[in-house]
């Protein structure tokens, strides 16, 4: 797949249709600024954000905005509307910034569509290996127009499990760790590459048998949590309760292992956490 705007119907796209070509639209912004030297600043310690995000993200709402006027629109960098009433899109234009920063391979493009609370369209686009994600409520996830499904693994201690890190890791960096080593413990291996939209993306197509990660945001999940849901799989919060973009906490995996999953999540959440 060529990181290239989609063939999008001039008179009336689906939904579908726009998800894709705005995902695709900020993935060429991003591909081809990766390894330049791009203006950097901080929303928080180490939190950054480039003037590729902004670009990419401008572009997107720019698509959104020409095709779904009337539509609200939830960005990482712009802010926006909630995401319980109404038609928003939901947009993380650029998802692994920091490996961005450093030249790491390992960055994607979200885009999600939710209606009346609940996710409609998911398009996840990986930025360097040209593969592009999607998921339509009731219709099943693809990678590249071949459907995806979870994989089998039902034995918690055989799983190979991604994470993440939250951003006020030099607050509660020991907490995490706890939590981290409890989790370790009983899995196969552990991951942590920087993407949520991608780790979620591997989850839904059997790369990875489970994810969990606190401190995240809706423009975070907002396409995943339908691409597993879709592809056979289950998503929660931390606690094992049905998810919510707001949650501080996510476990999403391939439902045989879920729940000691989230067992071995809840030894140790963090006390800032519950």
């Amino acid at each position: 797949m060529e990181c290239t705007n989609a063939k999008i119907d001039p008179v009336r796209p689906s939904d579908l249709e726009v998800a894709v070509d705005a995902a695709r639209t900020g993935a060429a912004i991003v591909f081809a600024a990766l390894g330049s030297v791009v203006g950097t600043r901080f929303k928080g310690d180490a939190n950054p954000v480039t003037d590729v995000d902004n670009q990419a993200e401008e572009a997107i709402i720019g698509l959104l905005r020409r095709f779904r006027p009337h539509d609200a629109i939830l960005a990482e960098e712009s802010g926006g509307t909630g995401w319980e009433e109404g038609r928003v899109w939901i947009v993380d234009p650029l998802d692994g910034t920091v490996n961005f920063i450093h030249g790491i391979p390992h960055v994607s493009v979200s885009v999600a569509l939710w209606v009346d609370g609940q996710p409609a369209v998911g398009v996840i686009e990986d930025v360097t290996r040209h593969e592009e994600f999607i998921a339509q409520q009731g219709k099943g996830s693809e990678i590249e127009a071949a459907p995806i499904n979870v994989s089998e693994e039902r034995v918690l201690k055989n799983a190979m499990i991604a994470t993440g890190f939250p951003y006020d890791r030099n607050l509660h960096g020991e907490a995490y760790a706890e939590n981290l080593g409890h989790v370790l413990a009983r899995v196969q291996g552990i991951r942590r590459l920087g993407s949520a939209a991608l780790d979620l993306a591997w989850v839904a197509c059997g790369r990875y048998d489970g994810y969990w990660e606190f401190g995240i945001s809706p423009w975070d999940t907002g396409a995943g949590v339908l691409m597993i849901t879709e592809a056979g799989g289950m998503v929660t919060n931390h606690l094992g309760k049905p998810y919510r973009l707001d949650d501080s906490g996510i476990v999403a995996s391939n439902g045989g292992i879920h729940h000691d999953l989230v067992a071995a999540v809840g030894l140790a959440i963090p006390e800032h956490i519950k």
